[in-house]
């Protein structure tokens, strides 16, 4: 097994094994360098929907079919994330996965069907990279606080459909998804390394109406996950598989291909609810 830094923030390409029958050491290796680059990348693969489930629950408890993303028929909890003619990508936001849920997943396995001859790459940001690069007053500042998490984005988009009475399922379905509290800086359940958690799909406000009044605006916030010495593009090929933290990490889908068919297949790994950082300082 050989593992291939990225760059210092995030991401490595681990080449020399076999996913779908990869001992019991060699998995160890490659969990431990989920947990140090975040986002670790796989080449020639060609997981099979059975092959992709039993890899994704060696990292945990698989989550319950997405409620808005189609799925392999024979197996409900491989999503579906396809384009097809006439029917391309809506707009792209940076997200963490699912973060409108009380226990937001730990991780994903996404693994690459079909793509366009150029474009479709995805872009990780360590949001452990982008906390430690933020001033130590606003760091003080974001301590202890709090913002809320909502689902936003998927209604009249391609995974959306609308009934008789023209009515959106994915409006109805959120109707009952109610909004969460998270904390701003978080801690890694496992590492314990602090993370600025909040990400400008899910994340719609920030709880304490006294920081807009300081200037710290989610905004400002998001504008620090920009720099992009904390990010990592990932060019993809039929075959490729993305395993990334979603504890510590944001993405984001880059829509330059049209409506050229693309179609990769997603498994996610149910997480636990986030708890503050509290520096021991």
């Amino acid at each position: 097994m050989e593992v291939t830094l990225c760059n210092p923030n995030i991401g490595a390409e681990i080449s020399g094994v076999d996913l779908a029958n990869c001992d019991e050491q060699t998995f160890a290796e490659i969990y431990q360098a989920f947990l140090t680059y975040k986002v670790i990348f796989f080449r020639d693969q060609f997981l099979s929907p059975e092959s992709q489930l039993k890899l994704a629950a060696r990292f945990g408890e698989l989550e319950e079919p997405h409620p808005f993303f189609p799925h392999v028929s024979t197996h409900p909890q491989v999503s579906e994330i396809e384009t097809t003619p006439g029917n391309p990508p809506g707009k792209s936001y940076w997200h963490t996965d699912m973060t409108w849920q009380s226990a937001p997943p730990k991780c994903s396995v996404l693994c690459a069907q079909h793509l366009p001859d150029k474009g479709g790459d995805t872009i990780w940001v360590s949001m452990e990279a982008v906390y430690a690069s933020l001033p130590e007053t606003l760091k003080q500042k974001l301590a202890g606080k709090t913002a809320t998490h909502a689902v936003h984005g998927f209604a009249g988009s391609r995974f959306d459909d609308v009934n008789g009475d023209g009515e959106s399922r994915v409006e109805g379905i959120s109707k009952g998804m109610v909004a969460v509290k998270h904390p701003v800086v978080a801690k890694h359940p496992e590492t314990g390394h602090p993370t600025l958690y909040i990400n400008e799909q899910f994340t719609r406000w920030l709880d304490d109406p006294i920081m807009e009044k300081e200037g710290i605006t989610l905004d400002r916030l998001f504008d620090y996950a920009h720099n992009a010495s904390f990010q990592v593009r990932f060019r993809w090929e039929t075959g490729s598989v993305a395993i990334w933290d979603n504890r510590c990490t944001q993405h984001f889908a880059v829509t330059d291909y049209g409506d050229k068919p693309r179609k990769l297949h997603r498994v996610v790994v149910k997480g636990t609810q986030p708890e503050p950082f509290e520096s021991s300082r």
